[in-house]
């Protein structure tokens, strides 16, 4: 091989490897989002979350998995996944009548939602709130803010239960105590 040649496949190589990691840096991962404070005060683990990004009129989205845990009406409760299988706190958002949900390439209502099914939202990075994308990709103007999933308040207790047993017993004993007397005389 020439000399000539030679230079011209090592120009070639090394000019496909610049290209190919100027091409890598463009790509955007987790590992670019800063997160505002606002979301790692709500989420601490949200960069677990974050499955991939995606930029759009110079604002980035981080795509996360959720689980949804219940509906009704309009409101979904969900979980969010973490990358590792664990999953974070639950999380109730109102999406509206006109929202739509695409799984399995499919649009559903938020009320044809059920216990189980999962799905791809988009976070912003500035802002605790989700995205479900539309058509045209997610937008800012799109977001709803998260709130909370309520507690429900702790009524129930073993005590009643303890009192039941304990009145159980005691006519239980009683009974005996009857047939006992009867049995003697």
């Amino acid at each position: 091989m020439s000399i000539k040649k030679l230079a011209a496949v090592g120009c070639a190589v090394f000019g496909l490897s610049i290209a190919s990691q100027a091409l890598a840096q463009d790509e955007l991962t987790c590992d670019d989002i800063e997160w505002s404070s606002v979301v790692t005060d709500e989420y601490p683990n949200i960069a677990n979350a974050c499955d991939a990004v995606v930029e759009k009129d110079g604002k980035m989205y981080a795509r996360v998995e959720v689980e949804v845990l219940r509906q009704r009406g309009n409101t979904l409760t969900f979980k969010v996944l973490n990358n590792d299988g664990t999953s974070g706190g639950s999380y109730t958002q109102n999406v509206g009548t006109a929202w739509r949900a695409t799984i399995g390439g499919q649009k559903m209502r938020a009320r044809d939602l059920i216990r189980g099914q999962r799905m791809n939202v988009y976070m912003p990075h500035d802002r605790w709130a989700v995205i479900h994308i539309d058509e045209d990709g997610p937008d800012i103007a799109d977001a709803v803010e998260l709130t909370a999933a309520p507690m429900l308040p702790k009524t129930a207790s073993p005590l009643p239960l303890f009192g039941l047993f304990g009145a159980a017993l005691l006519a239980l004993g009683a009974g005996f105590g009857a047939v006992r007397r009867r049995l003697a005389a």
